[in-house]
């Protein structure tokens, strides 16, 4: 009998947000090539990390000018490779924000579900 080989796994925590959109990538593309490396990725969005979700933001957002790749191209793509994406309770309603706000696929969890997400991750990323 073969013993079992349990999966890695990656937590990003994303707390910038629009008003600093180069930091606001690298979290995503982190993420996708960890699940192409067979490793399982989350994003946990917190303080303004929670803004790059709010629906018809993202695509205003290009990190290189009259690319045509904007943040949302990036953002459906995590969730296609699936990226786990979560978002802070408390930084929703710091930001004035609600669940039918942001895109789909988000899973809103509070302050002592990040402690036990950092807990369980084998690695823990911060932007």
């Amino acid at each position: 009998m073969e013993a079992s080989i349990e999966k890695q796994s990656i937590l990003i925590i994303q707390t910038s947000g629009i008003r600093e959109p180069k930091r606001t990538y690298a979290p995503l593309y982190l993420a996708i090539t960890a699940v192409a490396m067979d490793i399982e990725a989350s994003i946990w969005f917190m303080m303004e990390g929670v803004t790059i979700l709010r629906r018809e933001t993202a695509e205003k957002i290009e990190l290189v000018p009259d690319s045509g790749v904007n943040l949302r191209t990036w953002l459906d793509r995590a969730r296609r490779d699936s990226v786990k994406f979560m978002v802070c309770a408390q930084a929703m309603e710091a930001e004035d924000l609600t669940m039918d706000d942001l895109i789909d696929g988000c899973e809103m969890r509070g302050a002592a579900a990040i402690i036990e997400a950092v807990m369980e991750a084998d690695k823990v990323m911060y932007f």
